[in-house]
Parts: structure tokens; sequence; C-alpha cells
């Protein structure tokens, strides 16, 4: 227990959340009281409390630019006063005294950003004036201000699409990666799927992993961009073993799982905390904050040369998300499942299109209504793909930046006929999240699914001898 007299300042609500955006958010009341601790009698000249919100960046200390571009200014100051100056001091005590106190906030100020080179801050300040040979008493505490979506927000809505960034790696390797939401919290744990199929052999799994990015940039009164700055705040890679097992533990790329089936991986993201791991994203006249999240995929293939994909997809940090006005749950249940683990490694899978094809057809492929497929664009991995250089090199390895498929679904110009024992039923539409188009391992799952009911092919040494394969299918094997 403290000795001696004290301020304490206790807030009503420890935040203040703003809703919307400038122009739109509503004043919010920032409210609480003031006590002053007393367990003896003493000599009060006067007591008040200040609130004041400033700004203040430090750009010109990044790399000895010029101070006058600094950005030092208030933004709102409020002051309210408990007890006059008194002449003679009042005495006080030996009981505690408590003062409340309110303010409208206006919601067209900006939130709270802590970075290093730049500062939004709200602060109380209660100060206690004690007669002479006495010190005062002085108690501080923050206030953060943070800003979330209007309730109902189309945008905000928009927000609550899951990612999903698919395409194939030098025909060797497909993947789809998703998460189930756009908009995520600070302090919150969220799930990574990685979806792998390989379309040659010899491939090995080394690791999957995600990290987060957050870039800051600085602007003058005028606009003018002073700096930027970009740091990684959240990362987990998780190393295959050939069981299937992940785990954080580097290992060498011989002891690691043979990619020969379809494989699903689910890895864990813990996002960190708000101010001291990660800022929201911001957008001021002065500091502007975004983030991107970074999915990698590293395998080595025949060759024995190690490769790493590398998807970077934009990612929204929020202290409050339109889930929480709507109380959905995500796509899929991820609190069921154990962080970093092998959730699907199956030989039984149904065969893909052309295979299911084949098998209730082997004349198909030689009909005159072949199936033409829309080629898919080359990613050019010389080219800088939203502020990403690609390619990387780092210790041997080939790092690939991938960007989102924007390739139309693979369509056939024209429907064989399919015998009546075999039905197809029809495909289901598919939602993807916005700019990012139907991707061709989901294609072929959902047509894998569709021909269920086909007779499934013992092995692929069987369909290989039999002549059951298409010519293009007979490719990728040989």
């Amino acid at each position: 227990m403290r000795s001696g007299p004290w301020l304490e300042i206790v807030l009503d609500k420890p935040e203040l959340l703003v809703r919307g955006s400038f122009d739109e958010a509503a004043p919010v009341m920032l409210s609480g009281k003031l006590v002053v601790h007393l367990q003896e009698t003493i000599r009060v000249r006067s007591l008040k409390l200040t609130f004041n919100g400033r700004v203040d960046t430090f750009v010109s200390q990044s790399a000895g630019g010029n101070s006058a571009k600094d950005e030092h200014r208030e933004i709102v100051s409020h002051e309210w006063v408990f007890l006059a100056p008194q002449k003679p001091p009042v005495m006080w005590g030996p009981e505690n005294r408590s003062f409340d106190f309110d303010l409208l906030f206006q919601g067209d100020n900006p939130e709270t950003v802590v970075t290093a080179l730049g500062k939004i801050r709200y602060q109380l300040q209660a100060t206690l004036e004690r007669t002479s040979f006495h010190g005062n008493l002085v108690a501080t505490t923050d206030v953060p201000v943070k800003r979330g979506p209007m309730p109902g927000a189309p945008w905000a809505l928009a927000l609550m699409e899951s990612i999903e960034a698919a395409g194939d790696w030098n025909q060797q390797l497909d993947y789809r990666v998703s998460v189930p939401t756009r908009s995520l919290k600070d302090s919150e744990l969220f799930h990574t799927r990685f979806e792998l199929e390989p379309r040659t052999k010899g491939l090995k799994l080394i690791s999957v992993g995600v990290l987060i990015k957050e870039y800051a940039r600085y602007y003058s009164t005028s606009g003018e961009p002073l700096h930027r700055f970009a740091r990684v705040v959240a990362r987990n890679e998780n190393y295959i073993s050939p069981l299937g097992t992940c785990s954080t533990a580097p290992r060498k790329s011989d002891e690691c799982m043979d990619l020969v089936d379809a494989t699903s991986v689910q890895i864990p993201m813990a996002i960190p905390k708000a101010y001291s791991g990660i800022q929201y994203d911001i957008l001021t006249d002065v500091i502007e904050i975004r983030h991107r999240i970074k999915f990698l995929i590293k395998v080595r293939d025949s060759s024995m040369l190690v490769h790493s994909i590398f998807i970077a997809v934009p990612v929204s940090i929020m202290p409050v998300t339109a889930r929480d006005d709507t109380n959905i749950l995500p796509r899929y249940e991820t609190a069921l499942l154990n962080p970093g683990t092998i959730i699907m490694r199956s030989n039984t899978l149904p065969p893909t299109y052309d295979a299911a094809i084949s098998s209730s057809q082997p004349s198909l492929s030689e009909s005159s209504g072949n199936t033409a497929v829309v080629p898919r664009p080359e990613v050019n991995q010389c080219a800088e793909v939203d502020g990403f250089p690609c390619p990387l090199h780092r210790n041997r390895s080939q790092f690939y930046l991938a960007s989102p498929d924007n390739s139309p679904p693979l369509q056939p110009i024209s429907t064989p006929d399919i015998p009546s024992s075999t039905s197809l039923p029809s495909e289901p539409n598919s939602t993807t999240a916005p700019t990012i188009s139907v991707d061709t391992l989901a294609d072929n799952s959902r047509r894998s699914s569709a021909c269920s009911s086909s007779k499934h092919p013992s092995s692929l040494h069987d369909l290989l001898s039999n002549n059951k394969l298409s010519d293009k299918v007979r490719s990728i094997f040989h």
C-alpha cells in the first residue's frame, strides 16, 4: 500500500473508440474521476486536470534530414479546475476526495499511433499544488484513441471476406493459401491454411510460414513525402518432418516430408499487442500505416535445389471488426484444430478431372471435341509486384514472388458427350475474395468432387499401362 498523499485518475472506459471515418464519426464521451488519496491532513493551494493531444514527428533523426520538416503541434486541449489557486491554502484530509470529469471528444480527431519516428498521443495529467517546502502531486495517464468501422459499413463488411491466393509454381506444384478474414485485431490468434498438390515427382516440402509486415510513411504538413519505414511485426515458420508433424525448429531439406500426395497444412499466427508490438491501420495528414501478410512455401525439387515461394496480400489491422458487430463466425472453425499440424494428407482423394473423364471414356481425348485450356500467364520473376522486389537470393535459395491469380477459370470450349452411366452434377457457383479469381487448384478440386461417382483408378501405374490417361496428363508424369 502506498504511503503519503497521491493522485489517481480513474477512467470509466480505458480507451476511446471512435466509429466511422473522419467525416462521419460521432463524438464520444471521455469521463472518469480524479481521486486524491490522503492518509493525513495536508495544505492544498490548487487542483487541476488537463487533457492534451499532440502530434510529434522526428523524421530528421532517421537520415540527418532537415529538422524544420518535423511536425510538433497540439491537436486538442482542455482543462478542469477543481480548486482555484487559494491564499491562504486550504486544509484537506485525512479522508479521500473524488472529483468527476467528462469531455465530448470529437470524432474527426486522429487516432493514437506510436512509432519510432512519429507519435500521436492523448494524455490526462492531474496536478495538486501544495505549499512551499512540499512537492506537488502529479499523476498522468494515456488515453488511447482507436477508430473502428461504422456498424454495417459496406467496406467493413467487405473486409470479412476471406483471403484466398492460389496459383501454380513452375508447373510442378499447385498451391492455395487461405485466411478466414481480411481484417485482423491486435492480440488475436488466427490460422492460415496451405493446400498443396504436386504435379511432378521428387518434391519435398521443407516448410510453410506466415509473416505480417508493417509499412509506415511520414509526410510534411504540405503533403510532401518525407520518409518510409518497414518492419516485420510477427512471423511463424513451421518445418515439416517426414512423418508430417510441424515444428519451428529448422530442419535440413533431407529431413523433411516427401510431397507425393495432396497435402493441407494449417499453422497459427498471433497478432502482437497494439502500440507496443503493432500499430493499427491509420491514415492522417502526417502519418500513414498499412500492413501486408506474406505467405511462404519452401520446397526442394528433384534436382536438390531449394525454392521459396512468396505470396503477398494486403491485410487490415483494426481494433474492432465487422465480426464483432455481426457475431459472424469464420468460414471454417479453427479452434478445434491443433496449432501447426498436418490436418489432411491422403492418397485416396478423388481423381483429377482429366483422369476421371479418361477412365470413363478412354477415347475421349481422341474425339473431335477436345477440351481447350486457357493458358495461365506466367509471373514475371524479375518484375516488381506491388512494391515487393523479385527475385531475392539468400543462402542459395531461389525466392519467387507470386502475384494473385488473375487468369480466368478453366472452361472447356465444347463439352464432349459423356456416357449415361456417369452423371456429372452441375458445378456450384464459386465466390472468391475481391481481386482474386477462381484458381486452377480449386477448380480441379470441385471438378473431382463432381466426378466422385466415376470409377477410381487403382494406381498411376495401371493408368499408364492401360492408356487411360490423356496425352496432357501423361506428359506430366514422364
